[in-house]
């Protein structure tokens, strides 16, 4: 008699050994080591944390991975890269200007040297009025729309191996992005649905909605759009009154009191810690004097900006300082209300649709 042998608890019974001695090999993971994707607080120390990192792989990971043609080089990089010839051309200019001092008479090195100062401190001004004008349009609209355009985050992501599979062992990097680099596609999976839901309640389509996350996802898109556009016309236009700032004649009182500085030597008869007091103190009434008087040359440069050159009957001279302030306020304003009424606009309009958009409904 032929008894049918059943091999189903066998093999069970074989396949749970090997699921056995295969979570065995796997060593448990420590919670530190561990690396994901995650927002950040948009505060000042991010942004000087995400610049320190983005200036540092510019100059020195990124260019050799390029020119070696690595295998994880990406677009990414190459964009990120344009901040080089950007910090190089400035420094650049702010050396050209004052190179050729030393070979100059003495009245006209003091009138050169004046001059090529205020033109570096130009670069310098328009680098900061570039970057701390385009504050002006995103703080507004985050207040009046609840969309952050300068949200930033770590993004962490696995490179590709360069070796056999049997030699490779993964290796993850870090970037410093922000969310809405992309407009079309934006980092939306690392925003949770109260976000969708605040940036509804702000543009007004209303509380509670069934998909929040669809109907803000266009206007989000606009916003994104408008308010780049925004911030990049109107931060040259402040990067060009930042220039016109530092080249005011009140900018001489101060050159003139740095290099009048205080100075300090070390005295023979003093003991070591007695001099380095004395130097740290003259360092800290130097850093206290030379603070004052930028405050002075700045606040006069502006004034002096805005009035124009007295006794004069060139227009341009009188009033061209004061035409360039109010171009960049007005530009600053008109392109911000605009992204915030499109915005506002948009919602609107999905407001009269006669659908109920917080409750479920079918289209057939």
């Amino acid at each position: 008699m032929i008894k049918a042998i059943d091999f189903t608890q066998k093999n069970n019974s074989f396949r749970s050994q090997i699921i056995k001695v295969r979570e065995s090999d796997v060593k448990p993971k420590d919670e530190k080591d561990e690396l994901e994707t995650r927002l950040l607080d948009n505060t000042l120390k991010t942004k000087i944390r995400q610049a320190a990192q983005k200036t540092e792989s510019a100059f020195l990971d990124y260019p050799p991975k390029g020119l070696r043609g690595d295998v994880n080089s990406n677009f990414y990089q190459f964009l990120t890269m344009g901040i080089v010839p950007y910090l190089l051309g400035s420094a650049m200019f702010m050396v050209g200007f004052n190179c050729v001092n030393n070979v100059l008479d003495l009245f006209s090195k003091k009138a050169a040297s004046n001059y090529g100062k205020k033109m570096a401190l130009g670069v310098v001004f328009y680098g900061v009025m570039k970057t701390l004008s385009k504050q002006l349009v995103t703080v507004p609209v985050k207040q009046a729309t609840g969309v952050d355009v300068d949200m930033p985050y770590e993004n962490v992501y696995c490179l590709l191996p360069t070796k056999r599979a049997d030699e490779a062992e993964p290796e993850h990097v870090v970037e410093q992005r922000k969310v809405f680099d992309s407009k079309e596609f934006y980092r939306k999976d690392k925003l949770d649905r109260s976000y969708f839901d605040g940036v509804a309640k702000k543009l007004g389509l209303g509380k509670d909605l069934n998909d929040s996350i669809t109907e803000t996802n266009p206007i989000i898109q606009n916003i994104v759009a408008t308010a780049g556009m925004a911030k990049s016309i109107s931060s040259y236009f402040w990067a060009a009154v930042g220039v016109g700032l530092a080249t005011r004649p009140s900018w001489n009182h101060f050159f003139e009191a740095i290099s009048n500085r205080k100075r300090h030597n070390f005295v023979e008869n003093k003991s070591l810690f007695e001099n380095l007091g004395d130097r740290c103190r003259v360092i800290g009434e130097n850093l206290v004097s030379g603070t004052k008087a930028f405050g002075k040359a700045f606040t006069s440069s502006c004034k002096m900006m805005w009035q124009g050159k007295a006794n004069t009957k060139s227009l341009y001279q009188k009033h061209w300082g004061k035409v360039l302030i109010l171009a960049a306020a007005a530009a600053t304003t008109g392109l911000t209300a605009n992204s915030i009424i499109r915005a506002k606009n948009m919602a609107k309009n999905n407001n009269k649709q006669t659908i109920d958009r917080s409750k479920e409904s079918t289209v057939i």
